[in-house]
């Protein structure tokens, strides 16, 4: 159902989600776009979170029964509005804080918006992650050099600081990060998952937009 309240000279439209087979129908959050264009967002507030963000939520446009997408729970996103443009910003907790401290990092934003009342996406990498100092990137280096075999939470920070190396453009970094996966035993579970995505994050990385 839609409903319109007229604003000054403006429509509004307000509408709850299609139905599906991800999240409820409830509208947690409405997106207002010139021309009349509502976009709502039906998922999940992560209500610790300041800004807010919502993991696990489905967006879609007022008086359309299809979705635009849907976001997994494993997915930490916030959302903004900006000149007429929807942009989701998907952060990642990265070892990007001073002394290699992990923090929430924007890793990629979409833009969404509407143009000729078409609706349009785009994905675009944050070039602008903070890179390591030389001094920084020999210091990872040196640490998986001397790191001892056997894999355990700490050897996955060492790979999260492989891939910030590698980004910030160090040729030895990218070959320790790919040698990785075999350095330290065969990798399964969560660790296999995380070094996957954080492989996944590297192809993008180096896709030139």
């Amino acid at each position: 159902m839609t409903l319109t309240s007229v604003n000054g000279q403006s429509n509004k439209a307000w509408c709850d989600c299609p139905k599906t087979q991800y999240v409820g129908i409830k509208a947690d959050t409405t997106f207002h776009f010139s021309k009349g264009k509502t976009i709502v967002l039906c998922g999940y507030k992560n209500p610790e979170s300041k800004p807010t963000t919502f993991s696990e939520f489905i967006l879609a446009v007022c008086g359309q029964d299809t979705i635009i997408d849907f976001w997994g729970a494993v997915l930490t996103c916030r959302l903004r509005v900006n000149k007429d443009t929807l942009l989701v910003d998907q952060l990642q907790n990265l070892p990007t804080g001073k002394d290699f401290k992990f923090q929430e990092t924007i890793w990629t934003t979409e833009k969404i918006y509407f143009k000729r009342q078409k609706l349009v996406r785009k994905l675009v990498v944050n070039r602008q992650i903070r890179k390591y100092r030389q001094e920084e990137i020999q210091s990872v280096l040196k640490t998986y050099e001397t790191a001892k075999s056997g894999l355990d939470d700490n050897k996955m920070v060492i790979a999260n600081k492989l891939f910030i190396a590698t980004i910030s453009g160090n040729k030895k970094a990218r070959q320790y990060f790919k040698e990785f996966k075999n350095k330290f035993g065969s990798l399964d579970g969560a660790f296999a998952e995380e070094y996957s995505d954080l492989t996944a994050m590297l192809e993008l990385w180096d896709r030139r937009e």
